[in-house]
């Protein structure tokens, strides 16, 4: 018997208003084996139920943004519920889509934002994620339900996830064929491995040690008590990159976890950075480091030997990161105490 795969989605959208528009998504998602989740941030004091929601997050295989005509309920750091959840998932890289609605003043006043302050917040809300992701527009709740069944199936097909299978339902059989399967799987990425080091470019006519790398990241800046969204760039030298990840990776580590460390470093020299354009700024939030940059240092770490890929693999599927025996050397090197006193 094949094992039935089921989605987990989490929806984001404003709380009560949008009540009705959740709904009129449940259909359609049941119908492609989505499993809605989702929770009213807002309904809790502060950051309370944050930790719960993020988590639900990273363990959805989509994301699914709804924005009527509110912004929405504003957090401690200046911006809505739901903008927030939006940074948390791109962070996360996961396949995101937006259902907006087209035209928010046909909606019920107590659906539409009550000042100019919170329309403006909505409609650049609403650019940003025009820029980012696949966006649909929608009228009614009935045409949104007609727009998520042409939507959702093509986000399936463009963005194959891991998803969940019942326990009764996982296959028993074959165990040895399994196994033997694995196994041969591991033999061939060990000489995928070995072909890449030896075609790999001179170590000499790589960028290394004291070169600088430029790493592209997104922030929230606060300037004046006006809250902005800034790409910032920064300057960092392949040393400093690696001393970031490289004790992470004594043993094997997920992406995520090493792009966490480094967003840790940059945000230390985050506000000096910022300053350049924003002589005012007077913090700095939400230090996100962009795809390709992050793509660019474990690409260039890997042709340099410090790190390959793991035969491991992560909770979600995706692959695992670990030092060479030459990473563990050049990582006790650049990062061991040296001594002061002379001999």
């Amino acid at each position: 018997m094949t094992a039935s795969k089921r989605y987990q989605v989490f929806i984001s959208a404003t709380y009560p208003d949008m009540q009705g528009a959740r709904q009129a998504l449940m259909l359609p998602m049941i119908e492609n084996g989505m499993i809605p989740t989702g929770l009213d941030s807002a309904a809790a004091d502060g950051n309370t139920l944050l930790p719960v929601i993020q988590k639900l997050i990273e363990t959805s295989d989509y994301f699914i943004l709804i924005v009527g005509g509110r912004y929405g309920h504003l957090s401690p750091m200046g911006l809505s519920e739901i903008h927030r959840e939006y940074i948390y998932a791109a962070t996360k890289r996961k396949p995101v889509v937006a259902f907006i609605h087209d035209n928010p003043t046909l909606l019920k006043p107590e659906q539409q934002e009550a000042t100019r302050d919170g329309q403006v917040r909505r409609d650049d809300f609403v650019r940003l994620l025009e820029e980012k992701v696949p966006c649909f527009r929608w009228s009614t709740e009935i045409g949104l339900t007609e727009v998520a069944r042409k939507v959702l199936p093509n986000l399936m097909r463009e963005h194959r996830a891991p998803g969940w299978v019942r326990a009764d339902q996982a296959a028993t059989g074959g165990g040895a064929d399994t196994s033997a399967l694995k196994a041969r799987i591991q033999e061939l990425e060990k000489e995928r491995e070995e072909a890449l080091s030896q075609s790999r470019p001179a170590l000499k006519t790589l960028s290394r040690g004291a070169d600088q790398v430029a790493l592209d990241y997104s922030c929230n800046v606060y300037e004046g008590g006006d809250c902005k969204l800034a790409m910032v760039t920064t300057r960092i030298s392949w040393d400093q990159a690696f001393s970031c990840v490289a004790p992470l990776m004594l043993n094997p580590a997920s992406e995520p976890v090493m792009q966490k460390a480094l967003e840790d470093f940059i945000v230390r020299h985050a506000l000096t950075d910022v300053q350049k354009d924003f002589p005012r700024a007077h913090a700095v939030r939400n230090v996100v480091l962009a795809a390709h940059s992050f793509n660019q240092l474990k690409i260039h770490l890997r042709a340099l030997g410090l790190i390959t890929k793991s035969q491991e693999m992560d909770s979600r599927g995706l692959p695992l990161w670990q030092l060479t025996a030459h990473g563990d050397n050049t990582m006790s090197q650049v990062m061991a105490v040296k001594r002061t006193v002379k001999l």
